[in-house]
């Protein structure tokens, strides 16, 4: 059963207005404040497939969706693409109002902030045991 609405949202952390953002063509998706680079590269359509266990997440402005390269392994950073790669949405264990995007073919890795500290952030999975807690937002 799915956990959230199929709808476009915006998805960002919960403190701040750092969403996750399309920053073009085959590149690493970032963290910046919403409207950052331009109209709708922040808004995120989320759509649950049956058949595939998840959801697929669809940038609005580009058409892209939220991919990585290969298989799930630590600090794999996400990227816009072609082909959609498929999330599990769920409350998170700890704060009600947000949730855990966790990858479908593989329980153990979930998406959240890369291990780099830079600017902007880059959005990657882990395997932690802390969860990243994640606010959406209808757009």
């Amino acid at each position: 059963m799915s956990q959230i609405a199929d709808g476009v949202y915006t998805i960002s952390l919960p403190h701040g207005d750092s969403r996750i953002t399309d920053p073009g063509e085959g590149r690493w998706l970032n963290l910046l404040p919403g409207g950052s680079l331009g109209k709708d590269a922040d808004k995120i359509r989320i759509k649950f497939n049956g058949d595939r266990g998840g959801y697929s997440l669809q940038f609005e402005k580009s058409g892209k969706y939220l991919t990585f390269e290969g298989s799930p392994f630590p600090n794999n950073k996400l990227l816009d693409g072609d082909k959609p790669r498929y999330f599990k949405i769920e409350k998170h264990e700890f704060y009600p109002d947000m949730y855990a995007i966790n990858l479908s073919e593989d329980k153990n890795f979930h998406i959240a902030m890369a291990m780099e500290r830079i600017y902007p952030p880059w959005v990657a999975m882990n395997s932690f045991p802390e969860t990243q807690p994640w606010k959406f937002e209808k757009a």
